[in-house]
């Protein structure tokens, strides 16, 4: 007699089975630079710092500089950010277009191309937006 099983459900696709956690690299930064600045106040209290935490930390400040220097945002700090709501900063995919004078599915296109990914769905990021604007308009 065979019984039938119901899929096992595995973890959220940003858990790594192995015991790890996978970050969009667009969140690198942020993360990095608060860790940093608790790491920071706890040794300024004569706490140490185990050496896969700091090496945690390298790894997350390299993956914040590599995906900072990739995608145009060469000074981009927690500063930078307006003390706004998310969704009232963020430019629509449809404002883009007619900002770009294109579709939005061309709009989709073109962050591919230069490996930006949007901040939610249908919603980009000021800075992106203005970098993929300066880019088509050298193109014209």
């Amino acid at each position: 007699m065979t019984t039938s099983r119901e899929p096992v459900q595995g973890p959220p696709p940003a858990v790594i089975a192995a015991g790890g956690v996978f970050l969009p690299a667009h969140l690198a930064y942020p993360l990095w630079h608060v860790l940093r600045a608790h790491v920071d106040r706890h040794r300024t209290e004569g706490g140490a710092v185990r050496p896969d935490v700091a090496a945690a930390l390298d790894a997350l400040r390299a993956a914040a500089l590599a995906h900072m220097s990739a995608n145009g945002h060469d000074a981009r700090t927690p500063a930078d950010i307006a003390a706004q709501s998310a969704p009232d900063r963020l430019v629509t995919t449809e404002a883009l277009a007619g900002r770009l004078g294109v579709t939005g599915r061309h709009v989709r296109r073109l962050a591919v191309a230069e490996g930006i990914t949007p901040a939610a769905r249908g919603l980009w990021e000021p800075d992106d937006a203005d970098y993929l604007a300066s880019l088509r308009k050298g193109r014209r």
